[in-house]
């Protein structure tokens, strides 16, 4: 089941769900890539993120789901490349269905990369824009959705149709692993920010309802 919201509340996790490019024009890239995926869980461990679930969708003309609802502390740190030709959709089926399938104490959040185009570009964004209705239905929150285009390759217009399924969808560029790196840190830091100011609100909010309270006690 979907989490009751998209934005972290204290004592939630958090679910990623990695969509990352192997076509045959990933290869050369492909240890750099999985370098910036390790790199977005030492950032996430080293905020002390250890509730977060990690998934991995893979895909190249067809996808396959490498990794599967792993805790932070023992996800994979190696992921095989297998690549060829690239589609969207079946990416974005898989992709879908691991959010679906996200337990009721974490909150799925999609990071999408790819150095090309494809032409089932709408077909994936119209999955993960009914995703994102179903998210909102629930919750009133958007999904959180981080599509990145990798080089000089990218189609900017088809990765920013797949963000614009979620009004929380932001497109990033990256020239290089090095980048890649850096905007996947820069993702994990982030989700932190956010936990940090929820919980700093949760936290205002009851002292001033404890404080209204006791006024009111004591000057009764």
């Amino acid at each position: 089941a979907i989490s009751s919201t998209s934005s972290t509340p204290s004592g939630h996790g958090r679910h990623i769900i990695f969509v990352l490019d192997e076509s045959s024009s990933m290869r050369c890239s492909w240890s750099g890539v999985v370098v910036a995926y390790n790199q977005y869980i030492a950032k996430r461990r080293q905020s002390q993120s250890d509730s977060d679930l990690i998934s991995v969708v893979q895909f190249d003309n067809d996808s396959r789901i490498t990794v599967q609802h792993a805790p932070l502390s023992s996800a994979p740190s190696k992921l095989p490349y297998n690549g060829w030709g690239t589609r969207f959709h079946p990416a974005a089926l898989s992709a879908c269905e691991l959010a679906r399938g996200t337990p009721s104490t974490h909150v799925p959040a999609i990071v999408f990369m790819s150095d090309g185009a494809a032409n089932d570009a709408a077909a994936a964004a119209h999955e993960f824009a009914l995703l994102n209705s179903n998210i909102y239905r629930s919750s009133r929150n958007h999904l959180e959705l981080h599509v990145i285009g990798f080089g000089g390759g990218s189609c900017q217009a088809q990765l920013q149709q797949i963000a614009s399924a979620s009004q929380a969808g932001k497109v990033h560029s990256s020239a290089n692993t090095a980048d890649l790196a850096s905007v996947f840190v820069d993702i994990a830091s982030t989700q932190n920010v956010s936990l940090l100011l929820e919980s700093e609100i949760a936290k205002r909010i009851t002292e001033a309802v404890s404080d209204k309270l006791s006024l009111e006690y004591f000057g009764s």
